[in-house]
């Protein structure tokens, strides 16, 4: 069954935001239709509110694609996902589908995930951003996921202390939930977010699964919606998708790593936070490929970049005034293999090899095989 409904104009609906749309159509009426008890709004709404072009179909799926000087906007019927600008975001639910053929968007994607990315500046939980909280996923006797060329909790530390660097130098005052490989609980690291103040969270980690599954991947809280109870982090639906989405575009542009979304999970560290938060996926360290450029100082280096571009762009769009700014999106590439990822030797063997007369043997590629009347040399893998 659905039901049409006239609502007054769009600050009555949209709680989180402030009343004075940027760059969009004041004077217009709203109307939504309800399935199964959650209000949609049509594409031909938020085309008009945004200032958007006429919506062209896209692909046999049923892509529409519409956009404007600052950014494109993609939804699919039946998929739960649509593109910002070109770059992957996870809905709450389906876009749907009316009689006439109009896409249908969610209320919740619409109110909590959609005009916060697209117009920051009129969050209402914002605020001048003072400190960011970097938070190396792990540590201690809890390592997150090891590979022979990856230790999460040690990668992460040494991620976390190369973007602190990096956000110092532009002028932001930086806080570690942890300087060292030990033992943090996710409620000591809610306690370093509480005890931070207009602070954003930005807690990385390292991804795993099939071999062949590889890319970046970004986490908000689930947005609260008709029936959820309200947790600590759903204050900020909006911010963690504004920072979520900031974080994720220029990550993905700066490394041209697969874009495998920005995503909303129930993270308990997530649902906590008191303040904006966001859980960065930098990469998968099952993924051979990825692994040696994860593992690789130039690569590492494209990451910082990426982040401390996302954090500063989240820090100034939600300024009273200020204008969406988004990279490029990249097209997917595999990732290229790294010859020689800059990673710690392994310690030597105790036995030293046996002494021989002849010529010393050396290979660079592989190790040398033994004969006899010749000394073997093993080089370490760097």
């Amino acid at each position: 069954m659905k039901a049409r409904h006239i609502l007054p104009l769009l600050p009555a609906i949209l709680p989180l935001l402030t009343p004075m749309p940027l760059h969009a159509n004041e004077d217009m009426e709203w109307q939504a239709t309800t399935l199964n008890g959650e209000k949609y709004y049509g594409l031909n709404l938020l085309r008009t509110f945004y200032k958007l072009t006429t919506s062209d179909k896209k692909g046999k799926d049923g892509e529409q694609m519409t956009r404007n000087s600052a950014f494109s906007l993609g939804l699919t019927p039946g998929k739960r996902e649509a593109t910002i600008s070109g770059y992957r975001v996870r809905l709450s639910a389906p876009v749907a589908q009316d009689d006439s053929g109009e896409l249908l968007v969610s209320e919740t994607d619409f109110v909590k995930l959609i005009d916060p990315i697209l117009r920051p500046t009129y969050i209402n939980e914002r605020r001048d951003i003072q400190t960011v909280i970097l938070d190396p996923g792990h540590g201690g006797t809890d390592s997150g996921n090891k590979t022979p060329l990856l230790n999460e909790s040690v990668y992460t530390l040494q991620l976390a202390q190369e973007l602190a660097e990096e956000l110092k130098k532009q002028g932001l005052n930086v806080v570690l939930t942890r300087n060292g490989n030990h033992d943090l609980s996710d409620t000591d690291r809610v306690e370093v977010a509480a005890n931070c103040h207009n602070a954003i969270f930005i807690s990385l980690h390292l991804n795993s699964g099939r071999s062949d599954v590889y890319g970046v991947e970004t986490y908000t809280t689930a947005p609260l919606s008709a029936g959820k109870r309200a947790m600590a982090g759903n204050r900020y639906d909006a911010a963690n998708a504004a920072l979520a989405f900031a974080l994720h575009s220029h990550m993905v542009a700066a490394t041209k790593a697969p874009d495998r979304a920005l995503r909303r999970a129930y993270y308990t560290l997530l649902n906590t936070m008191p303040c904006p938060a966001a859980m960065v996926m930098v990469g998968y360290c099952t993924h051979e490929k990825e692994a040696a450029n994860l593992a690789a100082e130039a690569y590492r280096a494209e990451l910082v970049k990426g982040l401390a571009a996302g954090i500063i762009t989240f820090k100034n769009a939600i300024r009273p005034g200020a204008q969406i700014t988004v990279p490029a999106a990249p097209k997917p590439q595999p990732p290229a293999p790294v010859a020689k990822p800059a990673t710690p030797a392994p310690p030597k063997q105790a036995t030293p090899p046996k002494k021989n007369s002849g010529s010393a043997t050396k290979n660079k590629n592989t190790p040398p095989k033994k004969r006899s009347g010749s000394r073997n040399r093993r080089r370490n893998r760097r």
